[in-house]
């Protein structure tokens, strides 16, 4: 008898082991239809706002399309400076921050999509004060400048922390106003961006970079793994690959650079 209704408690803790977990999976999938993202509103030509405040850019479209070929949506939350981007990633309170270079430790906390583009970064210098530059021991000694919070990839991060001095400067454009002022010898930026930048301020004879390339960076989508619909990742970066294979990825970087005053 003691066995019998030991068999009907298992049987029945069982049913109500299945009967509660499932829902929740099911939950759980439902609640996956979108991610929510945000990206610096100047990293021309990966990720801008246009006049009307909507984000686009390369990095933008590139995973629009990439979650619309997997079912489903990226909704794009308010303007933010950077800094504040990467604080509402940490907190859980955007699920993707569109437009980042890859490095070990945000590797570590973060998942990354699949390379969308390539960002080439130049030093910028006030004309007339140009000088030889064939690494980055080259900038040993001078005044630079950078984005706050933003990382140039583990090698680069590494030297500058133990070799350069470097100002950090909360917006990119910022940098070239600065660089006008004499404020610093040297600022790093994107070339595309850089060049944007200069045109927009109507500095493009005063503020100009040297020849040689400090950086070529992959641009990615950095992922918060808490994200309802993390666990969908792998497709989604299935889909770049798809999207580079079929000509898609390109047109889409042609389209962006085509639209930038260089």
């Amino acid at each position: 008898m003691l066995i019998r209704i030991s068999i009907i408690f298992l049987a029945l803790a069982g049913f109500f082991i299945v009967s509660f977990a499932t829902p929740s999976r099911v939950k759980a999938s439902d609640n996956c239809t979108s991610f929510s993202g945000n990206g610096i509103n100047n990293w021309y030509p990966f990720v801008y706002r246009k006049d009307d405040g909507q984000l686009t850019g390369i990095v933008v479209d590139g995973t629009h399309e990439a979650l619309k070929r997997i079912g489903l949506k990226l909704n794009i939350v308010n303007d933010k400076p950077w800094k504040r981007i990467l604080y509402d990633m940490e907190q859980g309170n955007v699920d993707m921050v569109l437009g980042a270079y890859w490095n070990k430790e945000r590797a570590a906390q973060y998942l990354y999509s699949e390379q969308l583009g390539t960002d080439e970064l130049r030093v910028f210098v006030k004309d007339g004060n140009q000088f030889s530059l064939t690494s980055p021991q080259d900038l040993i000694g001078r005044s630079g400048m950078r984005l706050l919070g933003g990382s140039l990839g583990d090698e680069f991060d590494n030297f500058a922390n133990r070799h350069l001095d470097f100002i950090e400067v909360p917006k990119s454009d910022s940098i070239v106003i600065m660089l006008q002022n004499n404020r610093a010898d040297y600022g790093i930026l994107g070339y595309v961006e850089g060049l944007q930048h200069t045109h927009a301020l109507d500095l493009e004879e005063t503020v100009v970079p040297l020849e040689m390339p400090i950086l070529s960076n992959a641009m990615h989508v950095m992922i918060n793994k808490n994200a309802n619909c993390a666990h969908r990742v792998d497709e989604m970066n299935r889909a770049i690959q798809d999207m580079r294979d079929d000509g898609t990825l390109q047109k889409i970087i042609d389209d962006h650079l085509s639209l930038i005053k260089q």
